[in-house]
């Protein structure tokens, strides 16, 4: 298993704090959520991790010389959503754990094993507002991702792409790069839109096992939960 996490976006909401960082490299306690993920996903014993930078990508130096780390850099951090930085590694994308770099991750959420088919992890909102929703069949398999407010489970910026499903997605990406709204599309519209072909389910996760983090008020927050 690899892993990749996307971390070029500029953080535009937690500004001041990004003035100089990049939104991952905001220090949670201790730690960043970038070097929180990298810890975590090193103890699952993954050591092949692709990190792809954008916005203020020189603060991520201190990490280039490790062996377990490729990075890759983003030069449409600015003007495209995050379709174009998977499309620039979309060959790795298999097998794959992928990381928003902005999302604080409990100690037990990354798998153990490797899951038996592609898997969203969602956590229960309510009182949501305009955000990514799954509808799941009967069995488990997510059939579509309504954008809706209300309550329901959303995507949480982490999920895993199996051998089989990650180059039908790398190549359902390749197509979206062709449409003149490609700029503004971000990378889970590849899956959400071809549905049909992938074999992808949910896995819940608890509220104490994952966050996101938008705004300052939103850190602050996470920040008192965690001491």
């Amino acid at each position: 298993m690899n892993a990749i996490i996307l971390a070029a976006g500029m953080g535009t909401r937690l500004r001041p704090l990004t003035d100089e960082i990049p939104k991952a490299l905001v220090k949670i306690g201790s730690e960043s959520f970038f070097e929180r993920q990298l810890r975590l996903l090193r103890k699952q014993g993954i050591a092949d991790i692709t990190v792809l930078t954008g916005y203020r990508a020189d603060a991520f130096k201190p990490w280039h010389d490790e062996p377990d780390l490729c990075f890759v850099h983003n030069d449409h951090y600015h003007d495209w959503n995050n379709l174009y930085s998977m499309y620039l590694v979309r060959d790795r994308l298999a097998d794959t754990l992928v990381l928003d770099g902005d999302v604080w991750i409990g100690e037990e959420v990354l798998p153990l094993r490797t899951p038996a088919t592609s898997r969203w992890y969602v956590g229960h909102r309510t009182g949501m507002a305009n955000e990514w929703a799954v509808v799941q069949d009967d069995k488990g398999r997510v059939s579509r991702i309504d954008v809706r407010s209300g309550e329901g489970w959303i995507l949480t910026g982490i999920s895993y792409w199996s051998g089989q499903d990650g180059p039908r997605l790398a190549a359902v990406m390749e197509g979206m790069m062709a449409s003149p709204d490609a700029p503004s599309l971000f990378w889970d519209d590849a899956p959400r839109n071809s549905l049909a072909v992938l074999d992808v389910h949910a896995e819940p996760l608890d509220s104490g096992d994952w966050a996101e983090v938008d705004t300052v008020d939103e850190l602050m927050n996470l920040r008192q939960r965690m001491g």
